[in-house]
């Protein structure tokens, strides 16, 4: 992980160890260079957040709170949400299974917009 070893250094062991596990996975699968990038990127960040605690003691409950904190501090929207859980939902179905399942809640929705409804004497 030779783009990401600055940012290894500040993480506990326990998340160097499964970012390295995460990346042999996804070369071993052939995901995408983005992909594999992105992951990695969610994944770190996700971990440097909860860096107290080793990765295998982190729940949905974690994830769940993760996602507010980031959309509330920091502002991102949809997207970003989306990559976060995607990224999760691969760590903790294929690299790491847990008893539980990253849900759909964690996808947030796409917002839509009622159009402005012009009035009778606008028209």
């Amino acid at each position: 992980m030779k783009g990401n070893e600055i940012s290894l250094k500040t993480l506990n062991n326990s998340a160097q160890f499964w970012l390295e596990k995460t990346l042999q996975l996804l070369q071993l699968q052939d995901y995408g260079k983005g992909t594999v990038r992105n992951y990695l990127q969610e994944l770190t960040l996700l971990f440097k957040y909860y860096n107290h605690l080793p990765v295998e003691d982190l729940r949905q409950q974690h994830i769940e709170d993760y996602l507010i904190f980031i959309k509330a501090n920091h502002k991102v929207g949809r997207a970003k949400c989306r990559s976060v859980a995607q990224s999760c939902s691969f760590f903790f179905k294929k690299v790491m299974p847990s008893d539980y399942i990253v849900p759909s809640n964690l996808y947030p929705k796409k917002q839509f917009l009622l159009p402005d409804i012009m009035s009778e004497s606008r028209v």
